[in-house]
């Protein structure tokens, strides 16, 4: 059965498949350690999606300590921010468009230290993989 997308419960069942991943866990392990891993990814309203949501996740040494939506585009705890239109953010989640190719066309856009998530491209990967793995309702 399927969540609906923006709820608590939704934010819920991502942080239980990225702890229960294996393979997050593994290309993990040393995100977050010594520099701030916490992600932000802001859903911008859009034509078809009016309302804009953000996605806090705490996240170091390969697992999630929290996932929860916030109501402010920006947070102080975020280390890195994913902004994009609300359809690019589905269309990502339902693996029609590659995220690393949303960023690199500047379609997706980053705040933080591209440094830090270059050199994490698995673990980075492994995410959007948890995240487009919640079986998601839209309506």
């Amino acid at each position: 059965m399927s969540t609906k997308f923006g709820t608590p419960e939704w934010a819920a069942a991502l942080k239980q498949e990225i702890n229960g991943s294996s393979e997050y866990r593994n290309a993990a392990n040393r995100w977050g350690v010594d520099f701030n891993g916490n992600l932000l990814f802001v859903f911008e309203a859009d034509e078809r999606n009016p309302e804009q949501r953000a996605l806090m996740l705490k996240l170091s040494g390969g697992a999630c300590q929290d996932a929860e939506f916030v109501s402010e585009p920006s947070h102080p705890d975020a280390g890195f921010v994913l902004r994009g239109p609300a359809h690019l953010w589905r269309e990502i989640l339902d693996r029609k468009t590659m995220a690393a190719t949303a960023i690199l066309t500047g379609k997706l856009r980053v705040e933080g230290e591209r440094m830090q998530l270059l050199k994490h491209t698995a673990a980075n990967r492994a995410l959007i993989h948890c995240t487009a793995s919640v079986d998601t309702g839209w309506d």
